[in-house]
Order: structure tokens, then sequence, then C-alpha cells
């Protein structure tokens, strides 16, 4: 067990006034006031209500806030803009709010196409890739001498992906080959037929492209997925440069640059980016969390933490340990465990429903039922320590396993 101490060594400046915090997802709005209560700040007053995709999500925020507002008895909305309520001609009576924060991720995981050359090669490699991000494999397209353009079309048309990813070959700079994982025609052949089949897809539903295959073929296969289309095709890192080695980075930032744009396409999403206050930005709900884990892990002075954000549409695990810059993530079907989560260390901080049937709780954990935590650890961009006194006093207690 990694020791555990209650006192944070970072240290964190106050904030004296009235904190919201907003949070969006597919399945809940939720607003939260964070109050500074004899100077420590506490979780004063929230609000939730479902999520609908088909109206304004900002509205939807102007309309809790407006519920939120009616049981405090202070303004919290400026009704003639309809942003928050941020400043005030006679602030004694009508205190505004001090700082604004929002996590939004109105949308479920990026649907991706994979295409490339060998399963058991490229294509696993960037299935492992794919776990690490905001994304769903919704189908799979070999190469064979007998694909058609025809049928990748069909293919596309019926489970619409929000992206394409190609890959294939290895990274042979001296030969100039793609190595075993084959030549480098039958890569550009497979890109030419993708290239053909988006050229055949009207403008506004063709996919985002990504090539994430033989470096050595790039130059030739992004000029082949583009084509006749001349539609906009992202070149990252190899994700399987050789047999034993699968890169990660590229792969995983185009994905969840492609789930940040898409979030921020949904109806009013520009506008809550344009309530949060500076120094902070909108988060998704998924970055959020990571945050949490790695603060949360400082805090309590912890070598390494494993936390589990239960999410409407998938489970996000994530793995800090002290002395890494980054953090392992691992997205998975909401309800599974997967083997390979049989080498990370126990679970002790969720998010939402404690899966206790997969899950048994430690002997010490930290849980959040309600699932707000993601939302108030976007507050830490403003306010640090009005979000680590929240988290300790009222949704991240430490707590002990039940006696049985």
């Amino acid at each position: 067990m990694s020791a555990m101490k209650a006192e944070p060594q970072t240290s964190y400046s106050a904030n004296q006034g009235t904190i919201l915090a907003l949070g969006v997802d597919v399945a809940v709005v939720r607003a939260a006031l964070l109050e500074n209560i004899g100077g420590h700040y506490r979780l004063a007053a929230w609000q939730h209500q479902p999520y609908r995709a088909e109206v304004n999500a900002a509205d939807q925020c102007a309309a809790l806030l407006r519920t939120l507002s009616e049981q405090q008895g202070r303004p919290l909305l400026d009704r003639a803009r309809g942003t928050p309520w941020l400043s005030a001609q006679d602030p004694i009576r009508r205190p505004p709010l001090a700082q604004v924060t929002v996590t939004a991720s109105p949308r479920a995981a990026v649907r991706v196409w994979l295409a490339g050359l060998t399963p058991q090669a490229s294509i696993e490699a960037a299935r492992q890739v794919l776990g690490n991000c905001p994304a769903q494999v919704v189908g799979v397209t070999r190469y064979a001498a007998e694909l058609t353009v025809s049928a990748l079309l069909d293919d596309l048309a019926m489970r619409k992906p929000d992206m394409i990813v190609v890959v294939g070959g290895y990274d042979d700079s001296a030969s100039g080959r793609a190595g075993d994982d084959g030549e480098m025609q039958p890569i550009l052949d497979l890109c030419r037929t993708v290239g053909q089949a988006l050229a055949r897809t009207a403008p506004a539903h063709q996919p985002g492209v990504v090539f994430a295959g033989s470096r050595s073929a790039a130059a030739q296969a992004v000029a082949a997925l583009q084509g006749s289309h001349g539609g906009t095709v992202e070149q990252v890192e190899n994700v399987h440069p050789a047999p034993d080695i699968i890169q990660h980075g590229g792969l995983a930032q185009a994905v969840n640059s492609y789930f940040a744009r898409l979030c921020r396409r949904a109806d009013g999403m520009r506008e809550l980016g344009r309530w949060v206050t500076s120094p902070g930005r909108l988060l998704a709900q998924e970055a959020a969390f990571s945050r949490l884990v790695r603060t949360w892990a400082e805090v309590q002075q912890m070598t390494e933490l494993h936390g589990l954000y239960i999410g409407p549409t998938w489970w996000l695990h994530v793995w800090v340990r002290q002395g890494q810059s980054s953090a392992r993530l691992r997205y998975v079907e909401a309800g599974s465990r997967p083997a390979e989560f049989d080498d990370w260390p126990p679970l002790q901080l969720v998010s939402g429903r404690w899966p206790e049937e997969l899950w048994p709780q430690p002997s010490h954990f930290w849980w959040d039922r309600s699932g707000m935590a993601p939302m108030i650890a976007a507050v830490g961009q403003v306010a640090p320590l009005a979000m680590v006194q929240v988290l300790q006093t009222d949704l991240l207690p430490l707590m002990r396993e039940r006696m049985r």
C-alpha cells in the first residue's frame, strides 16, 4: 500500500469569492457553487438535469443556473445576456461570481474505422493505442487484392465513422521499404482505395483521415488518400515502426484533438467556452479526471494511484506514478475488467458508482459517489486551494473498507 498523508506538498493560493463549476456530458448537465465559509471552501449548492443533445448546451446550463439562483436567492445568471453573473453595480447586495469553470464531453467516443495490412501487427498495434483514447473501433478493412472501392463505400455508409485511420508497414529508411509488414506498394494501393472512396463521399459526410503507417511511404500515402477529393489528411508517427515497438503519442494526440473538435461542434459549446474565466479553459470531462488523479496522488503524497471515472458511455482508468510526466490512460467498455488490469495497482479512487463486483474496495480509498469530482477538478485551474478543500471535505474523504 502506498504511503498516504493528509497534507498537500504543493502550495495552493486562496480565492475569496464564489466559484461556479459547470459540467456537461451525454447524460447530465450539472452546476455547483463553491463558497468560502470561514476561510475554507465548501460545496455550498448544486443542481443537475438530464442533458438533451437537441438543445443548445449553453441554454441548458443557463436554465440550470436560473433554478439554482432561485434556490439560493441570489443572482447567478445575467438574464439580459444569458451568461453567468460576473459583474454587479451593487456587489455587496448582489455579489457576482468570482470564477467560472466548465467541463464538457457532450458526445460519445470518436467512431474509428481502421484500415491496414496485417491484423496481427499494425492493426492490433493501432487497437492498443486507440484503447488509450476516447475512441470506438467500428470497423476494420484489411488490404487484399480483391478489395474494391464500392465494397469499402458500403461499409463506411453502414457504420458512419468519424475518422479513418490507415496503418501498415514498418519504418526502414535505409532501404526505403515498408519492411516486413509488406512492401510499399500494398499500403499505397490501400490508400488509393480509401482515397477514391472518400472522393465519392459527400463532403459533409467525409470522416477525418489519419495516416499512422510506414514513414517511408508517408508522402505518397497521404497524396493517395487525398486523391481527387483534396481533403485534409493528418500524418502522425508510425504506430508500429518495428516488430517490438508500438508508438502511442502521435495517433493518440490526433484522436484526442479530433474528439475535442467534435465536442466543440455541439450546439452551444463555443458559448460555454467563452463563459470560462481566465486563466481557465474548457476541459473535457476525461481530461479533468486525469488531472484529478494526478493532483490527488500529489496531495496524498502517494507513489502511485489508480483512479476510475464511471462515464455515461465508457469507463476511464487512470494510473499515475511518481516521476512519470504522463499518466497511463485506458478507456474500456462500461461494466468490463480486461485481463490487463491484473498488472495495475489496486483501484483506490472512483468517481461514480463503485463497481464492487469487478473491483473490491481496498483498505483505504476515496469515493466520489456524486460523479462531480471531474467538474470540481477543473476549478484547480483558477483556484487550486478551493478545489483541494472541496474534494477533501465534501467529495473525496478518506474511507476505509467496510467490516464484512
